[in-house]
């Protein structure tokens, strides 16, 4: 729950992850703009592993959809409330969520058309289970 007092912003937890993230979307959904601040000062912890890269990247893309969706299932009070949001830049976040869902999937049906350009012959379902195969053995050996 987003409370904006006196210019005081109060944020109760409700157990969503990317609190940034989530707090930038209940400010636009409460009307407020958010701008960039090339004068902020800002510390982070970077991953230094790929495991550690590999683990916030697993965090946050969920986040990230999630957040997404909170936006667009009430995007019609949202560009009502908020006049820095329009229909069109609601629309441009359904496209970037489901280009989002379909990139996986675009990589691997890429990676099965250059084998089956490079390689060539009629066994393109071959070459596509061995991307799928080559896709999963990745996440097997990620989250070990």
């Amino acid at each position: 729950m987003l409370d904006a007092v006196d210019g005081i912003i109060t944020v109760v937890e409700t157990g969503v992850t990317g609190e940034d993230r989530w707090l930038c979307t209940l400010l636009l959904q409460q009307g407020y703009k958010v701008e960039y601040c090339a004068a902020a000062d800002a510390s982070t912890y970077a991953p230094e592993t790929f495991k550690e890269f590999y683990n916030q990247r697993r965090r946050w893309i969920p986040s990230t959809l999630a957040n997404m969706m909170d936006l667009m299932s009430d995007y019609h009070r949202t560009v009502m409330v908020n006049d820095n949001i329009s229909y069109l830049y609601m629309m441009y976040q359904a496209v970037v969520m489901g280009a989002s869902m379909l990139a996986p999937a675009t990589v691997v049906l890429m990676v099965a058309g250059a084998i089956h350009v490079v390689v060539g012959g009629g066994l393109y379902w071959l070459w596509l289970a061995v991307s799928m195969g080559a896709a999963v053995f990745y996440m097997f050996v990620c989250f070990r």
